[in-house]
């Protein structure tokens, strides 16, 4: 099986940084559903080999992971959004072309870390009523930056047999990619794992996860 030189987390959903001021409707509501809470800290390591790139902000004033173009910019729900679950926010040209710029700086930072050699792991977790059969879901692009089989299984066993229920491309599939010469892969935590019923707070054994997350590295790194 394929080992790495180093691994790049990166974590783009974590923060719930945002002007609120600039949205109307219950934006709280849509933030405590889908920020992907304390992912900076379920998926941490002090492994030297082992770099992170954290979006700053929510991605509702800036989703580093939709594409230039999405397709989802009909609904706006770009890279700089304008809409979710009946709230909404007006951008001028200037405000959009400042959100972009955040956009590609983050893109180059991990373009910076993700050298030849590395690994991209793409950091997430989902609302427990989308796929409440899954506990953690491994997600990938059915392109070149897909890893090998041999590493995917690797992955999917690792979790499995910590007891986990594993879905592979579900609820969620695809994973951040930088070039085609850069394996990617997407790691998804159903929130029920690690938080609280207030679906915000950290359960006092989410290190235990950790420590799951930390053997994997482990394993997908050079001796």
């Amino acid at each position: 099986m394929a080992t790495y030189k180093n691994i790049v987390l990166f974590i783009p959903h974590s923060s719930n940084n945002l002007d609120k001021s600039l949205w109307s409707g219950d934006i709280d509501a849509a933030l405590d559903r889908w920020t992907d809470w304390h992912t900076d800290k379920l998926f941490d390591s002090d492994d030297r080999r082992i770099s992170k790139v954290i979006v700053p902000f929510s991605r509702f004033h800036c989703d580093a992971e939709r594409l230039i173009n999405d397709p989802l910019e009909s609904i706006g729900q770009g890279i700089a959004y304008q809409n979710i679950e009946g709230c909404t926010r007006y951008l001028s040209d200037e405000d959009r072309q400042n959100i972009h710029n955040e956009y590609y700086a983050i893109h180059q930072e991990l373009k910076d870390k993700a050298k030849p050699g590395s690994l991209i792991i793409d950091c997430h977790s989902f609302p427990c009523d989308l796929a409440p059969e899954v506990d953690i879901c491994i997600g990938y692009n059915e392109d070149d930056s897909k890893p090998s089989d041999a590493v995917l299984n690797m992955v999917i066993d690792h979790f499995r047999e910590a007891g986990f229920r594993v879905g592979v491309n579900n609820p969620y599939s695809n994973s951040m990619r930088v070039t085609a010469s850069i394996p990617t892969f997407m790691i998804e935590f159903n929130k029920a794992l690690y938080l609280q019923r207030d679906g915000k707070t950290l359960c006092s054994d989410a290190y235990k996860k950790n420590f799951i997350l930390k053997q994997l590295y482990k394993k997908l790194l050079e001796d």
